[in-house]
């Protein structure tokens, strides 16, 4: 063919992009002191801020260095016009400070009104030994967000929704309690579908059915799942969410539910404290930088760039008990 005539690359979709390079997702779940759920109908804006009633709610929110998410329950259906009469807060925070692991959840149900008000009295009132709900709730719930974010993103509106409804399908007598949300922008579309798993705080990549319902009902095998593993969003930086991985990929997947820290110890090592599943050290590097185009833009056109981290020297410090 005449070069002259050689058609363009066709622009794809940012999460297809992100999967026709490979795009290792790990490190890039955020850095957060904790999670607000609050129920809010759609549709979102764009900016989940600028949502009706939320602009307090966010600004107390990231004060307290807390990720704010908006959520429905995935099987929601306006309701004829009507405002919900009463809204769900739900604060996930960690059961000891400066540690990742099973957070803490505390739960109401509030007046519309109220919710700045509420999220206030969460975000900065006592911290309960345990979770504290309006009174039906199992705490040992888990909460499983889907992105459906579709004004922020596409992928995350078409991919997010398309799993937000597989999972709806009916799950057998003796499975475990877990409620499913459709949330917004949880960071990382170019990942869709993305999901947060809660209370582990972790987040995950290019999701699907299995994959979600596995992590819940604690099936999941390290293999089938840790390339999808974007990091806990409690334990620290990028860095720190590389270093979770390759530990679990060695202690399995016990680890993401195990209270840990992780801390730099100078020359680009990080040291990783599991408990009972051992103390870890090993260098975590910045490794390829993948240029990351906007959605259904031409790679060339990219503004900003994706970093992998790359482990290298995994050791035992301490070996599992």
């Amino acid at each position: 063919m005449n070069p002259d005539t050689t058609p363009a690359p066709a622009p794809l979709p940012c999460s297809d992009w992100s999967r026709s390079q490979d795009l290792d997702p790990v490190g890039t779940a955020g850095e957060y002191h904790g999670y607000l759920l609050v129920e809010h109908p759609l549709p979102w804006p764009s900016e989940i801020a600028a949502a009706p009633g939320l602009g307090e709610v966010a600004e107390l929110a990231k004060a307290a260095g807390v990720r704010l998410q908006a959520v429905v329950p995935a099987n929601w259906r306006p309701l004829g016009g009507e405002p919900m009469p009463l809204r769900r807060l739900v604060y996930y925070r960690p059961a000891q400070p400066g540690w990742a692991g099973q957070l803490r959840r505390s739960e109401l149900q509030v007046p519309p009104g109220s919710l700045a008000e509420a999220a206030g009295s969460l975000l900065t009132g006592p911290r309960p030994a345990e979770p504290v709900t309006d009174g039906h709730e199992d705490r040992d719930v888990q909460d499983v967000l889907v992105c459906t974010h579709g004004s922020r993103d596409t992928c995350c509106g078409s991919r997010g929704m398309g799993l937000a409804q597989a999972l709806q399908a009916p799950r057998g007598a003796g499975a475990p309690t877990w409620r499913l949300w459709r949330t917004s922008h949880t960071g990382g579309h170019r990942f869709a579908p993305t999901v947060v798993m809660l209370p582990s705080a972790t987040l995950w990549a290019y999701a699907d059915a299995s994959l979600v319902r596995t992590l819940a009902d604690g099936s999941a095998s390290p293999r089938d799942v840790l390339a999808r593993y974007r990091g806990c969003a409690t334990l620290g930086p990028g860095p720190a969410q590389a270093l979770d991985r390759a530990v679990a990929g060695r202690v399995g997947l016990a680890l993401l539910t195990t209270r840990r820290r992780a801390a730099p110890v100078g020359d680009g090592q990080w040291l990783l404290d599991a408990g009972p599943l051992g103390s870890w050290r090993a260098a975590v590097v910045a490794g390829r930088r993948v240029p990351q185009p906007g959605c259904r833009a031409l790679p060339g056109t990219a503004s900003k760039a994706s970093t992998e981290w790359v482990v290298e020297g995994l050791e035992a410090l301490r070996v599992p008990e």
